[in-house]
């Protein structure tokens, strides 16, 4: 398999180089290039064309946001990874806007460090949308705060099967493609299609801005996400409680999401 290449832009040298660690031991990743200004990594990245750059939003040169864009606009192709400590709403919706795939917060618990900037480098060689747990909630405040969009979401809501609202609902809690498979009883190709219909409704091309576009039309209440998290919590400790106890058996069952990913 022909290894991931990713460029890291970071200004903090322990935070640069724990990374780049953190991604060559996975075995599948591989750091082709390290800089610690935003001037110094678009070359890099011009030289390189990785395929995903990871940035810290914090850069002594250039405002990351405003380097997100740039990258995007001449390397449309290319992943963006944000990596930083800044959990601000003005600026998590700024990165965001400017084209970041992912959104990985550098304040998370020593224990799931690797494994969830791991994750988010992986969801965006997906193609998949993947924002940090831990500022989902601001993510969720803010998209409450903003005004019902003029569109009448009561004809877009008729608009969608049952089925369709379902799996935005277990997307939005958290639930990644082949858990909500098994707790609808379905195939995950069929998750996809429903997904992939949901988005052409929307006006969207991914998991993520879907999730926002039905909560700011009113598609997706607060309410019944809440529901669905409590929801999607016991059917992942019903799904690890099942994966302990067949384990001689060697059969496997998904692992717990993280995120919200496309």
């Amino acid at each position: 398999m022909k290894p991931i290449n990713v460029v890291i832009i970071e200004n903090e040298n322990i935070s640069r180089v724990g990374a780049a660690t953190i991604l060559s031991e996975t075995g599948k990743i591989q750091v082709c290039g390290l800089a610690k200004s935003g001037k110094e990594g678009i070359e890099i990245v011009d030289q390189q064309k990785p395929d995903i750059v990871v940035i810290n939003i914090d850069l002594p040169d250039i405002n990351g946001t405003d380097l997100i864009s740039l990258i995007k606009c001449k390397h449309t192709s290319i992943k963006i990874v944000v990596m930083t400590a800044n959990s601000s709403r003005d600026t998590i919706n700024a990165a965001i806007s400017n084209g970041a795939d992912c959104y990985y917060c550098k304040n998370n618990a020593r224990e799931e460090v690797g494994e969830r900037f791991i994750e988010a480098v992986m969801a965006a060689y997906n193609n998949e949308s993947w924002i940090d747990p831990t500022i989902n909630r601001i993510l969720i405040d803010n998209l409450r705060s903003n005004d019902t969009a003029d569109r009448n979401s009561l004809d877009l809501l008729s608009g969608f099967s049952n089925k369709e609202i379902t799996v935005l609902k277990l997307a939005a809690g958290g639930m990644k493609n082949n858990e909500i498979a098994n707790v609808m009883y379905v195939s995950e190709g069929t998750v996809r299609s429903y997904l992939h219909n949901s988005f052409i409704k929307l006006g969207v091309k991914d998991r993520l801005n879907a999730i926002r576009e039905a909560i700011r039309l009113g598609i997706l209440s607060f309410a019944d996400m809440k529901i669905e998290e409590e929801v999607t919590q016991a059917t992942h400790t019903k799904v690890k409680t099942n994966q302990n106890s067949q384990k001689d058996t060697a059969k496997t069952s998904n692992k717990g999401y993280k995120g919200w990913v496309a």
